[in-house]
């Protein structure tokens, strides 16, 4: 594994800690629109873990429209965009606006057959880090919006 993955999973797991260590104890049926990290992070490792299980070969890897990742991406952005839309936290929207442009690399794939196969993997994978950091933001907001202050 390269240091680029490997990353990646050790910040999504310190993120997802210190999302579940800062989350409030509310009750109700929709206390996760107050503070949706914990939702986000969930969706970022379910399609993390669907990503690495219907991954295929690498040499084989886009050269082709990749369905799977395809329902995964469009997927993620769904979820993204509805708990956007539901808690009205603004860096949830970037993060499906972000989600979007993944998504829509599988379009140009389908619509461009002769795409060439390093933009198709840029355009797909490019948004991963920056969902991570929009993910920071918002456990970053939550905890001075409750007067908490570092890590």
């Amino acid at each position: 594994m390269n240091f680029y993955v490997a990353s990646f999973w050790a910040i999504l797991t310190g993120l997802t800690l210190l999302a579940w260590r800062g989350r409030r104890r509310s009750r109700g049926a929709r206390a996760w629109l107050r503070q949706p990290t914990l939702a986000v992070a969930a969706l970022y490792w379910g399609a993390a873990l669907l990503t690495v299980v219907s991954n295929p070969s690498p040499p084989s890897r886009f050269f082709y429209l990749e369905p799977m990742l395809l329902l995964i991406d469009l997927g993620l952005f769904v979820g993204l965009a509805l708990i956007g839309m539901r808690s009205g936290k603004g860096w949830v929207l970037c993060a499906a606006a972000l989600q979007l442009i993944s998504t829509a690399a599988h379009v140009a794939r389908l619509t461009t057959p002769g795409m060439w196969r390093l933009g198709y993997q840029v355009m797909e994978e490019a948004s991963s880090y920056p969902l991570l950091g929009l993910l920071a933001v918002g456990i970053w907001s939550g905890r001075t919006a409750t007067g908490k202050r570092g890590p």
